[in-house]
């Protein structure tokens, strides 16, 4: 498989496993949804918040845009907010993956971090490292709809293959 091509797979998973999360919210009591919890970033909304803002501003970067604002859980206040915001940064992430060949990937792409610190790597890293932040939040995020009373997503990689295979 040529890396492009994985990345575009990777990415489908990635909006797969966001949307699990987003129905999961959707059984979260609106009572628990902005609940804070102490941990992750505290709330089911502002984790979800985090999580598509990170790819929000992770496109950036790879487009070597200017410094995208993080958004915060009063700039989406809301569940729909939060579905409607994100369905906008998952199809400019299709765009832009789908837009990448072998070559672009090799590209060294050189950013600020939030703190304002200059960073870089090759965009294929940087692209592999969003994918992997998002799983990593997707964790906490289930373990704070357990504890708001909802049902958490199964995410795992696994499913959405099988789903996709017409096994389940």
């Amino acid at each position: 498989m040529r890396l492009s091509d994985y990345f575009i797979q990777q990415f489908d998973y990635v909006t797969w496993a966001d949307r699990r999360c987003l129905q999961a919210a959707r059984t979260v009591d609106p009572s628990n949804y902005k609940r804070d919890y102490g941990f992750s970033f505290r709330t089911v909304h502002d984790t979800l918040v985090h999580m598509l803002g990170a790819q929000h501003v992770w496109i950036g970067r790879w487009k070597q845009e200017s410094v995208r604002r993080f958004p915060s859980g009063q700039d989406i206040d809301s569940l729909q907010a939060v579905e409607q915001t994100w369905a906008k940064v998952h199809a400019e992430l299709r765009d832009f993956v789908a837009a990448q060949d072998e070559g672009s990937l090799m590209k060294r792409i050189e950013y600020r971090n939030l703190k304002g610190e200059v960073r870089f790597g090759l965009l294929w890293e940087l692209m592999n490292h969003c994918a992997d932040h998002s799983n990593y939040h997707r964790g906490q995020f289930n373990s704070l709809v357990k504890l708001a009373g909802g049902v958490p997503a199964n995410t795992m990689y696994v499913t959405w293959q099988w789903e996709k295979e017409g096994q389940v």
